[in-house]
């Protein structure tokens, strides 16, 4: 049973947010998310299958992404695809301005120390 959808939601977990930067560049399917997300983050953030998709589905719920109704070129690909919604591509960009602000206001803060490589 599909739940309904809804626009309530929690602020966005590290992992939804680049969900949402990667599929801003157009539909993927859960494997290229993931090839995604490693490249980006250099390995530090590689999700479980099980895990992805139950953040797929959660992010669908809330309305930020829906399963891509095309099918592709080949005939031959069956893996299950996805985009950003309007609403999606809004939050990305309010979230990403808000994390920006946030950082800038961390750096300024910063003495003439190097940062620790965590």
């Amino acid at each position: 049973m599909r739940r309904r959808k809804t626009n309530k939601r929690p602020p966005l977990k590290p992992v939804e947010f680049l969900v949402l930067a990667i599929l801003e560049n157009g539909p993927l399917h859960g494997y290229g998310i993931v090839q995604e997300m490693k490249e980006r983050t250099n390995g530090r953030v590689a999700p479980r299958p099980g895990d992805l998709y139950r953040i797929l589905y959660r992010m669908d719920q809330w309305g930020l992404l829906v399963p891509d109704e095309r099918s592709p070129d080949n005939g031959e690909d069956r893996r299950s695809y996805y985009r950003l919604t309007d609403l999606g591509e809004r939050v990305l960009i309010s979230e990403a301005e808000f994390l920006a602000k946030m950082a800038e206001d961390a750096l300024s803060k910063r003495t003439d120390r190097p940062a620790e490589v965590v």
